[in-house]
């Protein structure tokens, strides 16, 4: 089969492979061999918006196509030099991911101090045929996991108690964007003074202009002061009836209360409700593994597979 490749180059593409991302999320029996598209969205909302990892979503995202212009395949660049493959289940073969990857490591590499070029990317640990396709192209796996899990949400969802002098809500408007904020800074950055946080909160913003995202799916827990204490942010795709977990966390001065996994529990029965069936969630260190194996129900594994191109 003959493909061309090119950059995306205007809106419309966007919007298409986001469309792709669905159609092969589905194929895929809702594994995520491909991105769930509300990975995609929080990669253009938060992390080339807020984060500018990436000067733009054309700088990240190139798209495989066939003679009739059917895509056939996305390549996402993540930042710095971190890659996400999305391939048709039934166009997926070594001599294509080896044109991606070709291409990738072109375009899409990082430098180190000493001037070499590397990249990587996460592969499932019973992907072998892609593993099989990097360690030919020289990647070497490397130290570093990922925990991605999900839960079906047909089963029960088990009471959660709320800790007493706090209570469960959902996100409000632009005056609650501060206190929003203020919550992440204390979850995610508790070692760092207080002096370093600029106070800038615009990137709640961001984040609310995400096609997913939804105030009765962006769950809080506020304490008897009214700070908040825990948030659980969660894009729902009711094409695929399936949710991400995109931001879960609570302010250092409130941990082990058990908050995550009551704000958490709270979205899933949203999301039932809603009609969603499928949730996931993913860890990449032990506080956050800990909380989703407490409510989640499987796991796979990705390695991380690295090459440093000579």
């Amino acid at each position: 089969m003959k493909l061309s490749f090119r950059a995306c180059s205007h809106e419309d593409d966007f919007w298409h492979a986001r469309n792709f991302l669905r159609e092969i999320f589905l194929l895929n029996g809702r594994l995520e061999h491909s991105w769930n598209v509300a990975r995609l969205d929080y990669w253009r909302w938060h992390y080339i918006k807020t984060c500018n990892i990436l000067e733009s979503v054309e700088k990240g995202m190139t798209l495989w196509e066939n003679t009739d212009g059917k895509i056939i395949a996305v390549l996402t660049h993540i930042g710095g030099s971190e890659l996400r493959l999305h391939v048709h289940p039934h166009y997926r073969s070594a001599e294509l991911e080896n044109e991606i990857l070709a291409y990738a490591e072109e375009n899409f590499y990082a430098v180190t101090e000493d001037g070499r070029r590397y990249i990587y990317m996460p592969i499932f640990e019973d992907d072998t045929q892609r593993q099989e396709t990097v360690q030919n192209r020289g990647y070497k796996k490397q130290f570093g996991w990922g925990h991605h899990y999900r839960r079906n949400l047909d089963s029960p969802i088990p009471d959660t108690p709320i800790p007493s002098g706090y209570a469960i809500c959902s996100m409000g408007d632009a005056k609650e964007y501060p206190a929003r904020s203020w919550a992440s800074w204390r979850a995610f950055h508790n070692d760092e003074p207080d002096e370093n946080y600029d106070g800038d909160y615009s990137w709640y913003a961001n984040l609310q202009s995400a096609p997913l995202y939804r105030r009765d799916l962006d769950v809080i827990a506020v304490a008897s002061d009214e700070s908040i204490a825990s948030f659980c942010t969660i894009f729902y795709d009711d094409y695929t009836r399936s949710a991400v977990t995109v931001l879960v966390g609570t302010a250092a001065e409130h941990w082990r209360r058990g908050l995550g996994k009551a704000v958490i529990t709270e979205g899933l029965r949203r999301l039932k409700d809603m009609g969603c069936t499928l949730v996931f969630s993913t860890a990449h260190e032990e506080p956050a593994d800990f909380l989703y194996r407490s409510v989640m129900q499987d796991m796979k594994v990705t390695d991380t597979w690295l090459k440093v191109i000579k």
